[in-house]
């Protein structure tokens, strides 16, 4: 989809264009009035300012091209110069906002023009653009609408890949923000069904794993709204069109989704509600949602803007506390195997205890000491290290954020900034449970399924890490010991993927089997690890003995051996 974006502007490399080029362009009868003080104000000084750096004038391209008019320096002080009869090149002047798309579509629809500039240059972005909600709008005569200068800008537009064009991909989601989280904007305007539109789109978008990528790790292949969205043609996704708008990236989790039975649920429910007066509170007496009226497949669970980082939170059966995910063996699981050593394991529950003391005497019960407890565990000082100065924070230990990481420990609610009130709002994740809240529900069994089966995986794999430190730090060898517990890691990782086929018997029994497997070998070696580590320690005491006693020895010998006075 990126590849759309960057076909909209004429973008030469900035090296191909000579300085004989630009000095040209730069100078034209527009230029020679529209730069002097002395007839213009500051603003139109500061539009041809801000066009030297546009992809247009980098091509060689000056006002002329888009304006029209004679560019000829000679006719600066002639205003025939924007004569509408001149033959060669008749005078347009400003365009209309109705007008504006044709205006750029005089060039970029014309194929054999634009492959002068770019030999694999698209042209179908206006014919896009009519398909899209914001070109219907336009025809409907919407003054307010998006057109091409809305989100390229008009004189300082730049290459796609310019970290200063307003199209870039790090900077897409905030171009299209400037009108979609405008409160006074999106009033005017309503979704097909009468609906206002909603105006939080942006500010749930930067709480998302996506922008998270994107933002924070640079990762520009991560999405922005027009990878969901389209650019030219924008339209939202249609809530039979989502999981395959999500299966561009997430392609496994889509085709195991669509082959589940919650996919064919999701569809006799939408067939349903099309005609259900009360939501869901028309077939199910606790549930009081009047609004829900489609289940949008994967956007049911994961959201869509504000899609938050997935988390064991979304299964909704989590334990008491986050610790227990690596710290509290399920009880009978592999006997006493994984088990902590007495000494460690009666430290964990001492700094547990003083935790959900502190959680009581703060009045936090339920997912709110949940998610207070995963805050806190994050600045534990043996999950963390000393911060270089006053100024920095506590950093994750490396070991400890890797398994943080992998395992999706997270918050049951996120937050963020309404732009229509100004008011922190509180988002609880969705999980399992929204739905499925009966007690003996199908939905709720499998949900304590598969958080016990991940459960198990998780604090298995992270006692064979603690163990594996420990030999480590020691000055034992692990990289062998290490690769078992990746491919445990791993096997942890596919499970959150076969999440998405709604059962916890068959492929996702195996895969947690065969991580149980690799952990259980690492912790082996572990254990080995740690045997051989005792042996270096009492091999190294009893070396020191020997030797304490041969230098007594020697000591009273070098006594003996000097001459008496």
């Amino acid at each position: 989809m990126r590849t759309a974006l960057r076909v909209l502007a004429l973008l030469l490399v900035t090296l191909g264009a000579s300085p004989a080029a630009s000095a040209a362009a730069g100078d034209t009868s527009c230029t020679r009035c529209h730069t002097n003080p002395d007839m213009v104000d500051a603003n139109a000084i500061a539009i041809v300012k801000a066009f030297e750096k546009d992809v247009h004038a980098v091509a060689g391209l000056s006002c002329h091209d888009c304006h029209g008019g004679n560019p000829d320096p000679a006719m600066a002080e002639d205003l025939d110069a924007m004569s509408e009869s001149f033959k060669a090149n008749p005078f347009a002047g400003t365009p209309k906002h109705g007008d504006i798309p044709a205006f750029c579509g005089r060039c970029h629809s014309d194929l054999a023009y634009m492959r002068k500039y770019q030999p694999a240059a698209r042209t179908d972005q206006l014919q896009e653009y009519w398909t899209s909600r914001h070109g219907i709008a336009l025809k409907k005569g919407d003054p307010d609408v998006a057109t091409c200068i809305d989100c390229h800008g008009v004189h300082g537009i730049r290459a796609v890949a310019d970290i200063e064009s307003s199209v870039h991909p790090s900077r897409v989601a905030e171009t299209c923000g400037k009108c979609h989280s405008d409160p006074k904007r999106m009033a005017m305007h309503s979704d097909p069904s009468g609906r206002p539109l909603p105006v939080d789109q942006y500010a749930r978008w930067r709480r998302s794993v996506h922008a998270a990528a994107l933002l924070e790790r640079g990762d520009l292949s991560a999405p922005t709204c027009n990878d969901c969205h389209g650019n030219h043609g924008a339209n939202p996704p249609g809530v039979e069109d989502v999981s395959f708008t999500c299966g561009q990236c997430h392609g496994r989790e889509a085709a195991l989704f669509r082959a589940s039975a919650k996919h064919s649920a999701f569809s006799e429910h939408n067939d349903l509600l099309k005609d259900a007066d009360e939501g869901c509170a028309t077939c199910h007496d606790n549930l009081g949602n009047v609004t829900l009226r489609s289940f949008g497949e994967c956007v049911t669970c994961h959201e869509n803007h504000g899609v938050i980082r997935p988390t064991v939170a979304l299964l909704g059966a989590v334990p008491e506390t986050p610790c227990a995910l690596c710290h509290e063996p399920l009880e009978g699981f592999l006997g006493d195997r994984f088990d902590e050593p007495a000494v460690r394991r009666k430290n964990f529950e001492t700094v547990r205890d003083q935790l959900l003391a502190a959680a009581k005497a703060q009045n936090l019960t339920g997912n709110a000491r949940f998610d207070w407890l995963v805050d806190q565990a994050q600045v534990l000082p043996f999950h963390t290290t000393e911060p270089e100065s006053a100024d920095t924070l506590r950093a994750k230990r490396p070991e400890f954020a890797r398994l943080w990481e992998k395992f999706r420990i997270g918050k049951t609610h996120y937050a963020y900034t309404d732009p229509a009130t100004g008011k922190e709002v509180s988002v609880p994740v969705r999980s399992c449970v929204t739905c499925h809240s009966e007690v003996d529900s199908a939905g709720l069994k499998t949900s304590v399924a598969l958080m016990r089966r991940m459960h198990e995986l998780t604090s298995a794999v992270a006692r064979a890490e603690r163990i594996l430190l420990t030999a480590q730090r020691g000055g034992v060898e692990v990289r062998a010991a290490r690769t078992a517990l990746d491919e445990a890691v791993d096997r942890d990782i596919e499970l959150q993927v076969l999440v998405h086929t709604f059962s916890a018997d068959k492929a996702f029994d195996e895969k947690q089997k065969e991580g149980l497997a690799s952990a259980s070998t690492a912790l082996g070696a572990g254990q080995r690890s740690m045997n051989e580590l005792r042996f270096r320690r009492r091999g190294l005491f009893v070396s020191l003995g020997l030797i304490a006693i041969v230098l007594v020895a020697l000591a009273m010998k070098i006594r003996d051996l000097a001459p008496r006075s």
